[in-house]
């Protein structure tokens, strides 16, 4: 079972990997795109953050297939994401309940703690900083590295097609 979960996972990045190399657009457009959808997650969306990254990117002016890649980036990190959020805003504000182990994040303190101010600072720092920090990299590294993580993709496809044509040849046994 976990198996067939982990080949899902890994089918789904290498697709959304080849999404984000194959957009013909400048690499501003990519940058903003992609930072924008790194910033969602920092923020409850309950679920939506993918959807909200692609529309929040094209609304600002960057691409949408890059804001959802940057938003599925980091979608399954929500709670070490929301730790620390907790963590940095309460570096400058001290919250009302006390967190300061994985453990100690239960429903209820989680409730409690999403929608206050410490939270909500720790969250709009974090955002800024990743989404500089993402922006400035792609802005830096896209061209470079798109081209050899193009070709590395179509060897992959050819050497996974040549595997998948020899698993249909085989005779069925019954």
């Amino acid at each position: 079972m976990w198996l067939r979960w982990l080949h899902r996972l890994e089918r789904w990045v290498i697709y959304y990997t080849i999404r984000l190399f194959r957009i013909r657009s400048t690499t501003e457009h990519i940058a903003r795109g992609f930072a924008i959808g790194l910033i969602v997650n920092f923020f409850p969306t309950f679920g939506l953050g993918m959807l909200i990254s692609g529309f929040l990117a094209k609304a600002i002016g960057g691409s949408a297939i890059a804001g959802l890649v940057g938003g599925a980036a980091l979608a399954f990190a929500w709670p070490v994401l929301f730790y620390l959020n907790l963590r940095t805003g309460s570096i400058f504000r001290q919250p009302s309940i006390v967190v300061e182990d994985f453990d100690d994040v239960t429903p209820k303190v989680m409730d409690t703690l999403m929608w206050g101010k410490t939270f909500t600072l720790g969250a709009i720092l974090n955002s800024l900083l990743v989404g500089l920090a993402a922006y400035v990299t792609v802005l830096l590294l896209y061209h470079r590295i798109r081209p050899p993580v193009l070709a590395y993709f179509r060897r992959h496809a050819r050497v996974h097609q040549c595997r998948f044509r020899q698993w249909k040849r085989r005779p069925v046994r019954v």
